[in-house]
């Protein structure tokens, strides 16, 4: 039997077994236990090898010590100094290699001079702009503006403005010399201008208005589209060849002709028209088609419901029906209307008494749900002077005039609603049923509104939007 304490030993006992089971196992002349062979003898963590050590990555890698391979590990370090010693050569050194701007203020001097025969130190002088050799009228830019005036004023009251926009002038007439130039420089021909080289047709003899260059062919082709589209039109172009039968077998045989099934070299069958190829489905009778597989072919009988459907097969758990049940609805209803809402009702109670909102009301809530106002406050009857601090804190400015032609017209319409409000409200006695008639009038603020905006529209002259 294992118990507590055979959970703890941490060796093993004879007596801590039945009598009649021998311990398992072989037993040597050691006593040893998994606690001493999981245990380091003397607390300490055996060290690798030194024949082995030389081969880790922890001792080649080691830090602050040269990474060395395993084969020259054991290989004394020869006593150094290392490397050769080479002696300074005479010559420029670094630091002056690096600083060749002149330190002294003559051989800056000096140097600007020696420089300043240069087209770039010239033209591009330090700390200086590009000088480009124009020659700025003074004041241009600070006294006079930039440009040509222009008397935009009066050409817009001349009503020239359109014409500074789109102008219709002609332009001017090129000089034929300078036209001429630009023509040999760039190219410069007009739009669908011939390019004239002008050459001496004169002494050619040549009249290059009317001469068509080329040679001349004795037998031109004529209709040369027509013949490249509609070969067939011409037989001219297909003389007659006798081919060889081999290739003609080979042409029937290997091209598939559209509408027609190849030829595969089996003869006329003297097949009709008709001819279904291929092996029928139906070899054995009458089989059943598609449209029976998909859709079912039993007898009716077997289509018919099993006589257990709906009805259980447990003994003890039938709801058998008796006279007069049948439209009776077994089991409790999913809204408990006819349980008392508790006062305090816990976070743990899942029952829903009929005050949670249903599916309609979750897909499309009220406009003030978020503020945690239902509909039927905005339904509820209410006094006068509740009417007016409601109105008075959301904010609206209505004179006593306005309220009290809004009320006056609110209060007529849930006149009756609040009378019978009143008189649910009471003993139903003909004393309290008096007194209920002499109740203040009341209103909602819904109906309110509604006659707040039925009065401004018959101000506006316009059709009441309810």
């Amino acid at each position: 039997m294992m118990t507590t304490q055979s959970l703890r030993r941490t060796n093993y006992e004879a007596e801590m077994t039945q009598p009649q089971i021998p311990p398992a196992g072989i037993k040597n002349k050691f006593d040893e236990s998994a606690n001493d062979a999981l245990t380091w003898s003397g607390g300490r963590r055996p060290q690798t090898p030194e024949t082995i050590k030389k081969y880790r990555q922890s001792t080649v890698h080691e830090p602050g010590k040269i990474i060395r391979h395993p084969g020259l590990a054991g290989d004394p370090v020869p006593a150094g100094p290392f490397g050769v010693k080479t002696a300074a050569a005479g010559g420029q050194n670094i630091t002056e290699a690096i600083n060749t701007y002149p330190e002294s203020e003559l051989s800056r001097w000096k140097l600007e001079q020696a420089e300043a025969i240069y087209a770039s130190s010239q033209r591009e002088p330090l700390g200086h702009g590009y000088v480009r050799g124009h020659k700025i009228p003074a004041g241009l830019g600070t006294e006079h503006p930039f440009g040509v005036a222009y008397d935009a004023r009066g050409k817009e009251l001349a009503r020239q403005a359109a014409t500074v926009i789109f102008p219709t002038d002609k332009p001017a007439e090129e000089d034929p010399g300078i036209r001429s130039l630009y023509v040999r420089s760039h190219a410069d021909y007009a739009p669908a201008e011939q390019r004239r080289r002008n050459y001496d047709w004169g002494k050619a003899g040549v009249d290059p208005t009317t001469h068509r260059f080329g040679a001349i062919d004795p037998n031109p082709e004529r209709d040369g589209v027509r013949k490249a589209v509609q070969p067939n039109l011409e037989p001219s172009l297909q003389p007659p060849r006798v081919l060889p039968k081999l290739h003609e077998d080979y042409k029937a045989t290997a091209t598939d002709y559209l509408g027609k099934p190849r030829q595969l070299g089996t003869g006329d069958r003297t097949l009709p028209p008709t001819h279904t190829f291929g092996v029928p489905s139906m070899r054995k009778g009458r089989e059943a088609g598609v449209a029976e597989l998909m859709t079912g072919y039993y007898p009716p009988p077997e289509q018919d419901p099993d006589a257990d459907l709906g009805k259980s097969l447990r003994e003890g758990f039938r709801n058998q029906t008796k006279p007069g049940d049948e439209t009776r609805s077994f089991g409790i209803p999913t809204i408990r209307t006819d349980l008392r809402l508790p006062r305090l009702r816990s976070v743990a109670d899942p029952q829903n008494y009929g005050n949670e909102s249903d599916v309609g009301q979750v897909l499309r809530p009220p406009l003030a749900a978020d503020l945690g106002i239902s509909d039927e406050q905005f339904v509820a009857l209410r006094p006068k002077e509740d009417i007016r601090q409601l109105v008075r804190e959301a904010g609206l400015t209505l004179t006593d005039d306005e309220f009290d032609a809004a009320w006056d017209l609110a209060a007529d319409a849930d006149g009756a609603a609040a009378a019978a409000a009143a008189a649910a409200a009471t003993t139903a006695s003909a004393a309290t049923t008096a007194s209920a008639e002499a109740q203040p009038p009341r209103a909602c603020i819904d109906t309110f509104f509604r006659a707040r905006h039925h009065l401004l529209a018959q101000t506006l002259r316009i059709p009441p939007p309810f």
